[in-house]
């Protein structure tokens, strides 16, 4: 989700890169109706796995539902958000999970972008 709203939010001045500790399948159906119903493009690619090497190429890594072992990305600057796993929710718990992580992605694409302008 976090990826997606990234993508939709920050347009090209930001590359989001989507991984998981344990990566899923694919993109599980309450989620893909959930962003479709908020007019993201969904795609039902396998999940990829955060690794150290993974970690070396991003400058900054949301966690939504868990905290990352440090020695993943020892040096990468990191939030995580506590949000809980969409996975088998019903659609209403789906929506405001949604509906907090494209909050959540708007402050961050606010702060990126004043980060940006001080440089």
């Amino acid at each position: 989700m976090c990826a997606s709203y990234l993508d939709k939010l920050a347009g090209d001045r930001y590359e989001s890169l989507a991984a998981a500790l344990e990566p899923a399948e694919g993109l599980r159906p309450e989620v893909a109706t959930a962003l479709s119903e908020d007019g993201l493009t969904v795609t039902n690619d396998p999940g990829r796995k955060m690794t150290p090497d993974l970690a070396d190429i991003v400058d900054r890594i949301v966690t939504l539902g868990f905290t990352l072992n440090p020695d993943v990305a020892r040096d990468i600057p990191r939030e995580e958000w506590g949000i809980p796993n969409p996975a088998g929710r019903q659609t209403p718990e789906v929506r405001i999970i949604r509906d907090t992580v494209r909050r959540l992605v708007e402050k961050l694409v606010a702060r990126l972008d004043a980060e940006a302008a001080v440089r």
